[in-house]
């Protein structure tokens, strides 16, 4: 039975937290590995190249040793295990999962923010206050996304929840209760 990108991500990426969470090295870690995401995102082309049937083994293992340059020995592994499991596709996806760790066990909570108008810089700490107290959150950071389309109102994305405090979704509710 094949496991999907997320189970796979998970597996991985909690098994590497608690790895170096036990060794105390989760920010340098992280660093690395931000870092290597950066590039094989960036570079679609060296993840097919590497899964590719036409380019021979020595080739590849080049190619792997050139990302890995400079890394530490936990992060060399990682990318070399999922090379050789043919998971090396799923290695951006890994890396998410296991800043999404790193960052629950900091207490930083990561927030997208969207608005019909930029917010004041007044409103954005008022909203990160509110969103520490919610998610008892050591940090917030905010990502502001204006879209226009939005009457009004603020939607809000963290922790895998969407606070959606929109006017549109507020005019559904009311159009719903006179319905009734």
């Amino acid at each position: 039975m094949a496991l999907d990108k997320a189970t796979i991500a998970k597996r991985y990426a909690v098994a590497l937290f608690e790895l170096t969470h036990d060794q105390g090295t989760d920010a340098d870690t992280l660093a690395e590995l931000t870092a290597i995401r950066d590039i094989l995102v960036q570079n679609p082309e060296f993840t097919k190249a590497l899964l590719s049937l036409r380019i021979d083994e020595a080739a590849k293992r080049n190619m792997l040793a050139t990302l890995s340059e400079g890394t530490s020995q936990v992060v060399a592994n990682l990318i070399q295990m999922t090379y050789d499991y043919r998971r090396i596709q799923n290695l951006p996806a890994i890396i998410t999962k296991y800043e999404e760790l790193v960052n629950k066990a900091a207490g930083v909570v990561n927030a997208e923010v969207q608005t019909a108008v930029p917010l004041s810089d007044e409103q954005v700490s008022r909203l990160k206050e509110q969103l520490v107290q919610r998610y008892q959150a050591n940090e917030v950071r905010l990502t502001q996304i204006v879209d226009e389309d939005l009457l009004g109102g603020v939607i809000v994305k963290a922790n895998d929840q969407i606070l959606d405090g929109s006017l549109a979704t507020k005019l559904a509710a009311i159009r719903q209760s006179i319905i009734r």
